[in-house]
């Protein structure tokens, strides 16, 4: 569990080494720092508006990030025993035409 921790924070701070010092500075005052909006707000000389606006594009970019690397794929991957093989699916996304044929040949 305290390597899936550390992975984890190492992510989050590389994706906060890319961002925008603005939003990040919003992120982690929210975040890190535990500031409210209005305290956060009164240090950085802001609207609460463009303050909840960085924070928020800030998530955004983050979980943007996270579903990318959740989604990237892994190389030198090989498809699991566990993948069903590509004949068993093509009835999913035969043609109405083909369906027929192809359920003839599966009956």
């Amino acid at each position: 569990m305290v390597y899936a921790e550390r992975e984890t924070f190492e992510f989050i701070n590389a994706v906060l080494g890319k961002m925008k010092p603005a939003l990040r500075q919003a992120l982690t005052m929210t975040y890190y720092d535990e500031l409210s909006g209005p305290e956060a707000c009164a240090l950085l000389g802001l609207s609460a508006g463009t303050f909840k606006a960085r924070v928020f594009r800030a998530k955004r970019q983050l979980l943007n990030q996270a579903q990318r690397a959740l989604v990237a794929p892994v190389s030198g991957a090989t498809p699991s025993s566990f993948s069903p093989d590509r004949s068993a699916l093509q009835h999913l996304v035969a043609r109405p035409s083909d369906r027929s044929s192809l359920e003839a040949s599966h009956s």
